[in-house]
């Protein structure tokens, strides 16, 4: 064990933490994603995070979950990202859904991305940027706020409605799309 109890953390000490976690982490994204290339992605994501805030890493009292839920909320981005990203969706089809069932689940996927794009055109110039800027940029509420000028609750409500909004919106046009695509993520 090294010990990170200091203001300022050292390439060395980094170095005991990524060889600590990276094959823990690697294989934690693995068995989400099913995928070797986006678990890799993951796992440096993960490391250059914990890269940058290194200099707060002294002040971490639990290691584990502090790493683990920088690595849950890492692989849910990916998931969400994927929504949005049809290159990425296409991918994530080809490796976590059955050949038999793959022309039915493309068109579903086909239609909920139209289903959503429509949604998006309903919510408010405001709360479609912040959706936008979480979604599709992967930015934090706090990254959102300072940049759009906004308190981080109204980032955090924005994004609160705009989700509520958007899945109701699915419900209402397209249940079995809605149905589909939480089975695929849960």
């Amino acid at each position: 064990m090294f010990a990170l109890k200091q203001s300022h953390i050292t390439e060395q000490d980094f170095k005991c933490l990524f060889d600590k976690y990276k094959d823990r982490l690697y294989n934690y994204a693995f068995a989400i994603s099913h995928s070797q290339y986006v678990a890799e992605e993951i796992t440096q994501e993960i490391f250059i995070k914990l890269w940058i805030c290194r200099d707060m890493l002294g002040e971490v009292e639990n290691m584990d979950s502090y790493v683990f839920t920088i690595a849950r909320n890492k692989t849910l981005n990916h998931f969400r990202k994927a929504a949005n990203d049809s290159k990425l969706l296409k991918e994530l089809q080809q490796r976590m859904v059955h050949a038999e069932n793959n022309i039915e689940e493309h068109v579903l996927i086909t239609d909920y991305d139209k289903s959503l794009q429509e949604a998006l055109t309903l919510l408010s110039p405001q709360r479609k940027l912040v959706y936008q800027l979480s979604r599709n940029q992967g930015l934090n509420h706090q990254q959102i706020a300072t940049e759009l000028h906004l308190s981080h609750n109204t980032v955090k409500n924005h994004l609160v409605e705009a989700l509520k909004f958007i899945r109701k919106y699915i419900h209402k046009t397209s249940p079995v799309i809605l149905a589909f695509i939480m089975t695929l993520f849960n």
